[in-house]
């Protein structure tokens, strides 16, 4: 078939999640036999050798399938006979309430949120990363219950990382590094890791902290200067807490995962974390690396029950620096190595897309929606009337 993967990120050497999923689910249905074209934001390039086609302007007359996050998609996409694969894996409307107000997020939320009338009207399927998000979609199709839902969370590469690991600039050769690997971004709780860093006290531990500019921009930045200042407010520096003050380009990112001990995503209680499939730990379970995780969303679900890593209430820093002193244990890391490996295969990209590869041959056959009531309910979202969709 031929397939359309949409996204309004950048894609290039170096990646965000939104952009490494696409490419990466787009190189997995090239792969099954597919004949796959990307459309991404300007200033993309193609990150490796894969066969699929990277466009600046899609041709709307050329695909049998389209597949795309709504908030990506222009009205176009609504309209036409090709089939339309939804891919809501990533709660952008959970987090854009997470947000602090200023116009620009609240443009985006009413962009977001008039999308999802539309996507409900003429998706022939979607693409969620586990059982919250599943019941969001599901609640958001009540008018076409018939509407397959997929589980297609995030991946892991095919090939296992190179060995080697990367000295940090600011971390003492014999430190253990506890990586926070991701954004800083309002819905997520680094200020309870520093906390529990602080309580440690004297041990050679360093939190290292990602401080540099997302690859295509963002709404919210975080510097190595508010980094320091977050951690004077619990008296500590360098090399208690070291920014890393550059984005690990996708085929090298291994030499900073192979350096930690352990890798963090914590966050705070909120609608996000119900919803969240973190991505960046699929870095981490390629790296065989223990993981510590709030609890709340799919990847602490998986983590607690396959024995990844700890996962630890909400806000906590006593709990993280108990789970902290605990994973940094050797007997503990080799445990959790262990584990993460067991389980490691069965993530690669190529496992992850096969329902959406198996389901493609037969989508369709569920009538569309009318688009006319779609459009308007989306109009009214757009000017900010009614409830964010999907809330119940």
């Amino acid at each position: 078939m031929r397939i359309l993967f949409l996204t309004d990120d950048r894609l290039g050497p170096a990646m965000a999640g939104s952009a490494l999923r696409a490419w990466e689910l787009a190189t997995a249905l090239a792969a099954a036999g597919h004949e796959v074209r990307l459309a991404a934001s300007e200033g993309s390039s193609k990150p490796n050798d894969s066969p699929v086609e990277l466009l600046k302007v899609p041709s709307w007359s050329w695909p049998e399938v389209v597949v795309a996050p709504p908030w990506s998609l222009p009205l176009r996409a609504f309209t036409g006979h090709h089939l339309l694969v939804i891919d809501g894996a990533t709660p952008l409307l959970a987090e854009l309430e997470a947000m602090p107000s200023s116009q620009e997020v609240r443009h985006r939320r009413r962009t977001a949120a008039a999308r999802v009338p539309l996507a409900a009207a003429r998706a022939d399927a979607v693409l969620v990363a586990g059982a919250a998000q599943h019941d969001w979609w599901r609640a958001v199709l009540y008018r076409r219950p018939e509407i397959e839902i997929l589980e297609v969370p995030f991946g892991i590469q095919m090939h296992d990382p190179p060995e080697e690991a990367a000295d940090v600039i600011g971390v003492p050769p014999d430190w253990s590094v506890v990586l926070w690997w991701g954004g800083v971004w309002p819905w997520l709780d680094l200020d309870t890791l520093l906390a529990a860093r602080a309580r440690l006290g004297r041990v050679p531990v360093s939190i290292v902290v990602p401080t540099a500019t997302r690859p295509g921009g963002s709404l919210a930045q975080f510097s190595a200067n508010d980094l320091n200042r977050m951690a004077a407010r619990y008296a500590l520096s360098a090399p208690e807490v070291v920014p890393l003050e550059y984005w690990s380009p996708y085929d090298e990112r291994h030499l900073i995962l192979n350096r930690a001990s352990v890798m963090a995503f914590l966050h705070r209680q909120s609608p996000e974390a119900e919803l969240s499939f973190r991505t960046r730990a699929m870095d981490a379970l390629w790296a065989s690396t223990p993981m510590l995780l709030s609890a709340g969303g799919e990847v602490a679900r998986l983590a607690d029950a396959l024995g990844w890593g700890e996962v630890v209430d909400p806000g906590s820093p006593v709990a993280v620096s108990d789970a902290l002193a605990r994973l940094l244990e050797p007997t503990e890391q080799a445990r959790r190595r262990a584990a993460i490996l067991e389980h490691r295969d069965h993530w690669r990209w190529s496992r992850v897309a096969e329902p959406l590869v198996g389901a493609l041959p037969k989508l369709g056959k569920v009538p569309r929606g009318a688009l006319a009531p779609s459009l308007v309910r989306s109009m009214a979202a757009l000017a900010g009337f009614g409830s964010p969709p999907g809330r119940r």
